[in-house]
């Protein structure tokens, strides 16, 4: 499965083989700034929905970089237990509640 290369300024999206471990850096072909890697699951809205991009760029702000983040989080017979996959929001109000629940599974 591969990554997407992604320019929150220009709202692109390009697709990019796997790669673990790569240094390289992919600079925007619009603007020449670096551009986010995102995981295969990421799925970019069209360039003209600025409010969805607004969402994926406070979502990133706040550590949630379209990896999996679960549901249910439960401490069992002193083993973490991980289950389901929540969905990631695609509007504003529905944002900040999912970083609001989920923060402990941002990433720093």
């Amino acid at each position: 499965m591969g990554h997407k290369k992604v320019c929150l300024d220009c709202r692109i999206s390009l697709n990019r083989e796997f790669d673990s471990g790569s240094d390289l850096k992919y600079p925007c072909s619009e603007c020449g700034k670096p551009m986010l890697l995102f995981p295969h699951r990421f799925k970019p809205p069209k360039k003209e929905n600025i409010q969805e991009w607004e969402v994926v760029k406070y979502l990133i702000e706040n550590g949630f970089k379209y990896q999996h983040i679960y549901k249910n989080v439960e401490l069992k017979n002193g083993v973490m237990c991980f289950s389901g996959y929540a969905d990631y929001p695609t509007n504003i109000r529905d944002a900040k509640e999912f970083v609001e629940k989920y923060i402990g599974q941002a990433q720093k």
